[in-house]
């Protein structure tokens, strides 16, 4: 299928991240190697990792995988990361049933990671989780979105430090976190 880039979103040590439109107006993602990365096997990494999240319903769905030309389409999604969302404007709005829903569901996806033994090895900074807000039947929803699965790995024993451990610490139990402490406040937690 043809695409044509319409904005780079972001670039990172490996890879460059497009939004990109195919011909019938769709907006996806193309994340594509750099040409100075050392890492050439990109679209094999994220392909087979965000594959097996996708199979468990976790991640930007999957449009296209090139492994000749390296790179990886999938679905976009919009909205700020989360260590964006929770020291911005909107979330002094979020009510604490909304922050519940918004943590229970990110929970239940790392979860579901944990299950398959996939390992995301990033969440503990909440750059690599997208909020999506929805209005569904009059009610608001925030969504996570994880995001970026380039450095995952696969631990078939299950044995190495959860995704579980690793965003429970970071969304609520870092003392000195201000991640922590604001989703702490919001929701009447205390360590």
């Amino acid at each position: 299928m043809k695409y044509t880039k319409i904005n780079r979103i972001a670039k990172g040590w490996s890879s460059y991240i497009w939004t990109i439109k195919d011909t019938k107006g769709k907006i996806f993602v193309k994340k594509e190697v750099r040409e100075k990365s050392n890492r050439k096997n990109l679209a094999e990494r994220e392909g087979q990792m965000l594959s097996l999240a996708n199979s468990v319903g976790v991640g930007p769905k999957i449009k296209e995988i090139n492994y000749k030309k390296n790179f990886v389409i999938m679905e976009y999604i919009s909205g700020p990361k989360l260590f964006d969302f929770v020291l911005g404007k909107e979330f002094e709005k979020i009510s604490k049933k909304e922050l519940y829903f918004f943590v229970k569901e990110l929970i239940r996806q790392c979860l579901l990671l944990d299950e398959i033994g996939l390992r995301h090895t990033q969440l503990q900074v909440g750059k690599n989780i997208l909020v999506t807000k929805k209005i569904e039947n009059g009610k608001r929803k925030f969504i996570p979105t994880i995001i970026d699965f380039e450095k995952a790995s696969i631990d078939p024993e299950k044995k190495k430090e959860k995704n579980f451990g690793q965003l429970t610490g970071f969304l609520l139990y870092n003392p000195h976190g201000k991640i922590a402490k604001k989703i702490r406040e919001k929701l009447e937690m205390e360590l």
